[in-house]
């Protein structure tokens, strides 16, 4: 354990997490000085004890899905890691997100999956299901034990990443929950009052709000009150599960990983999207080119998104002034939103040290949790690191004063729902409500969807 210890100090002040000054005190705690300790981390049996010595070679293929600022932050990360472990080699490659998650399974399946990656929470079942992912190892962040790796997290935080108590990430380098973001200036031209930014409107005062908020010219759709991503998978699930559960209902049970797409909470959720495009005129598919996009560039009143969504808006219309809602809430129902998270995932099936050089490696990357909000706007939520006095949760707001509302939902955030199906089920949804927004009969469509 004493072994573990130190190599996970030693790792902390290598990346910048811990002065020279500190790593003495710490080590003195141990009854070593520095020098002895780092004697013993380079010495010949130091590599079976956890870390790989700088004279190995080691090379790593760490791949992530395509998001521009994204990659950045990734290239110029990977730069510094690489000049502080000159024998560690890192091949960084990404693809579109739409291609994203399969390009993964396929080079797992083929025996070629990435030394290190990025993946969603959704993902894990199938990870467990296949042996995929390593459990973490905590010295490479400082600690001893899985548990204080939890501890170096927010409480419920790395939930969805902890099967039969084993930790299997990383970290998370991007946690989001879905809020209300809206223009203010239509509101204001429509004469409806802002929403609340402390307690939720009711789903059914939105439709009509999204009614008075959409034009129409003629037979043209100039703006319309509210949109979602009608057609990608993951988005069905976030945006309208939250929904299901609000009304005490489950898209899938937690026992068997079936789903129920005919219990009358999902039929409730349905007809109520139908409505917003049929009976209000609030809506409609085809007037969505890039959602984000569309918002930005006030095609669309109010959208439901992440943190991130501020950034990109400001990205593609630096004079959008928009803000931040809490989540909606059926009237009746109890709130409840979604969570999701991407993390860093290391192959369990990679040689040793090809493991422990990768658990340095994200351990470097969970270290620049500035860096990410600053330049890319994910927000991660470690309890340990500080900017300059404060709590990352303090410096995000400090920074962002609209996350305030984003913070109160991730206190009512849910991880989505867990299944090897995860694939088949959420696809399987986006194809009924494609018909549904078509017009269709909501309970013949849900009758009739299956896996």
């Amino acid at each position: 354990m004493q072994d573990e210890r130190i190599r996970g100090l030693i790792h902390s002040w290598m990346s910048g997490r811990l002065s020279r000054r500190e790593l003495t005190r710490r080590l003195a705690l141990l009854g070593l000085s520095a020098p002895a300790a780092a004697a013993s981390w380079a010495a010949p049996g130091a590599a079976a004890n956890g870390m790989a010595r700088q004279g190995d070679s080691v090379e790593l293929l760490y791949m992530t899905h395509q998001h521009d600022p994204a990659v950045a932050v990734n290239e110029q990360l990977i730069a510094e890691f690489q000049q502080q472990h000159p024998n560690i080699k890192i091949t960084y490659d990404h693809a579109p997100h739409e291609n994203y998650e399969q390009k993964i399974l396929t080079a797992f399946g083929g025996g070629q999956g990435p030394d290190v990656f990025w993946a969603g929470d959704w993902m894990v079942p199938q990870f467990v299901e296949g042996g995929i992912v390593a459990e973490v190892d905590p010295a490479a962040y400082g600690v001893a034990t899985p548990d204080e790796f939890i501890g170096l997290y927010e409480e419920g935080a790395l939930d969805a990443f902890v099967v039969d108590n084993k930790v299997l990430t990383g970290g998370i380098s991007e946690y989001n929950t879905f809020s209300l973001v809206y223009h203010p200036s239509h509101f204001e031209e429509a004469g409806l009052p802002l929403p609340p930014e402390t307690e939720p409107m009711t789903w059914e005062d939105l439709a009509g709000h999204a009614e008075k908020l959409t034009k129409i010219d003629g037979d043209e759709r100039v703006r319309s009150g509210i949109e979602w991503n009608y057609n990608v998978p993951i988005w069905t699930v976030l945006c309208f599960e939250p929904m299901v559960r609000q009304l005490g209902g489950q898209l899938v049970d937690p026992a068997s990983g079936e789903p129920n797409f005919t219990s009358p909470e999902m039929v409730k959720v349905m007809q109520y999207v139908q409505d917003l495009r049929i009976k209000h005129r609030a809506s409609d598919p085809a007037f969505v080119v890039d959602l984000v996009e569309d918002f930005a560039n006030e095609r669309v009143s109010m959208i439901t998104a992440g943190p991130w969504a501020l950034p990109a808006v400001t990205s593609i219309n630096p004079n959008a002034k928009v803000a931040v809602a809490p989540l909606p809430v059926f009237s009746g129902g109890q709130p409840s939103t979604t969570l999701y998270a991407w993390a860093w995932f290391v192959n369990q099936g990679a040689a040793a040290e090809k493991r422990r050089a990768a658990f340095d490696f994200v351990a470097f990357l969970t270290s620049k949790a500035q860096l990410w909000w600053d330049e890319v706007g994910y927000i991660q939520p470690r309890r340990d690191l500080t900017v300059n006095g404060q709590s990352l949760a303090d410096y995000y707001l400090s920074t962002t004063p609209m996350l305030k509302v984003f913070q109160e939902d991730f206190s009512h955030g849910v991880y989505q729902f867990r299944s090897t199906k995860y694939f088949e089920i959420s696809a399987a949804w986006t194809r009924a409500l494609q018909q549904i927004m078509e017009g269709e009969d909501v309970q013949k469509v849900l009758e009739d969807t299956n896996v």
